[in-house]
């Protein structure tokens, strides 16, 4: 029996939200809570939910996991999901320490030996010429894909020339990072159905790796028909809390591309769900990663062993993790155990290599940990308004 004796949560900079649980034997598995901007909220739930798991054996994952769910009449949503994620990849983890496997082992087994990546490249209001510089300094670091902020936000319909805005932006990295390397434009839900429509075919001439959340997913019902304007493949599924949402995409033929948050969506077995549920419509699996190595790690366990998997989002370096950074290090690298720093550089191809150790393949460095949970994180979403003062979703 892995009796699961307790479970500790911190916040931790840039704005992170780490558990992890004790087993008997000395065993220990990390997981995260990262409802960006809503931690403490989240973490509460995490406590919560903890008086279910505490004195069961880890081994019986799937009952627990799936009888919480079942158990609580309100359940669902993205603090509900978000704090269930924490545990129970926090159980997977402890589940392949136990037997000496990854976790990609457990769920049958890898298709591919690396996994190809994508960083993020700005485009967040800034200008053309600070948009290519700093997409080609990421790409100067050895990343062969790179997504960005397709526009500001929009109005309703323009008349702010947030679209010139975003086409220019555009052309302006393409030509400094070249033809060889895939852009790929994050909407982040700014535009409205008719802006997403229009902004959807002004940027096609940059050859887009795919369109991300074209509209906010209160409107995914729209889907299919900006999808029907355009020949470039949409994406979406990172507010999508629940499997059913993305069944529901998938038979309005709605997205090309499904993007679970492992977090949001409440852990590995719904993400691996998805993931069968996008190989068995023929469409394409890219999970959603802006968070800590803890996240990031376990969705390369899901995307190894999808054959609909082929990138993986890489936050290193993302804007959003600079925040509050300080030390010698990259923020995204801070609480790995430094022998571990070397498996996180690319090859020439763009594709991390797939790790072979148990669990999620993470080694935390846990007094580390606690010294950013003690310098603590008050990240919030950014704020974001039109020219005649209403506020904008960033």
């Amino acid at each position: 029996m892995l009796r699961i004796e307790r479970i500790e949560t911190v916040q931790v900079p840039p704005r992170w939200g780490l558990l992890r649980i004790h087993v008997s034997g000395g065993l220990t598995g990390f997981g995260e809570f990262g409802l960006e901007g809503q931690l403490t909220s989240t973490e509460a739930l995490v406590h919560e939910l903890a008086e279910h798991f505490t004195g069961k054996d880890a081994r019986d994952l799937k009952r627990l996991v799936r009888g919480i769910y079942d158990q609580n009449f309100y359940h669902g949503g993205p603090h509900y999901m978000s704090a269930l994620a924490g545990i129970e990849m926090a159980l997977w983890d402890v589940l392949g320490k136990a037997l000496e496997q990854p976790v990609h082992r457990l769920l049958g087994g890898p298709v591919r030996n690396k996994v190809k990546v994508y960083r993020f490249a700005g485009g967040n209001n800034n200008d053309p010429a600070s948009a290519a510089e700093e997409a080609a300094a990421v790409v100067s670091q050895g990343t062969r894909a790179v997504k960005m902020n397709a526009c500001p936000p929009l109005a309703a319909i323009d008349t702010y020339g947030g679209i010139r805005a975003a086409v220019a932006r555009a052309r302006a990295v393409r030509d400094a990072v070249g033809p060889e390397v895939e852009i790929a434009f994050d909407f982040h839900g700014r535009c409205n159905v008719p802006m997403a429509r229009r902004l959807a075919k002004e940027l096609e001439f940059c050859s887009p790796l795919f369109y991300e959340e074209p509209v906010r997913p209160d409107y995914n019902r729209w889907l299919p028909e900006i999808a029907a304007t355009t020949h470039i493949p949409l994406a979406t599924g990172e507010r999508m809390h629940i499997v059913s949402q993305f069944a529901d995409v998938v038979a309005a033929k709605g997205a090309h591309i499904l993007q679970p948050d492992l977090v949001h969506i409440g852990g590995v077995m719904n993400t691996a769900e998805v993931a069968a549920m996008a190989e068995a419509s023929g469409l394409a699996f890219a999970p959603h990663c802006p968070l800590s190595p803890v996240m990031f790690m376990a969705s390369m366990q899901v995307v190894a062993q999808s054959r609909a998997g082929w990138i993986l989002e890489w936050s290193k370096g993302i804007h959003y993790n600079a925040f509050a950074a300080t030390g010698r290090m990259d923020p995204w690298l801070r609480y790995i155990e430094e022998r571990d720093w070397p498996r996180f550089e690319t090859d020439d191809t763009g594709h991390l290599p797939l790790t072979e150790l148990p669990g999620l393949g993470i080694r935390l460095d846990w007094n580390e940990v606690l010294k950013g949970a003690a310098e603590g994180t008050r990240w919030r979403d950014e704020l974001m308004e039109f020219p005649d003062g209403t506020k904008a979703n960033w």
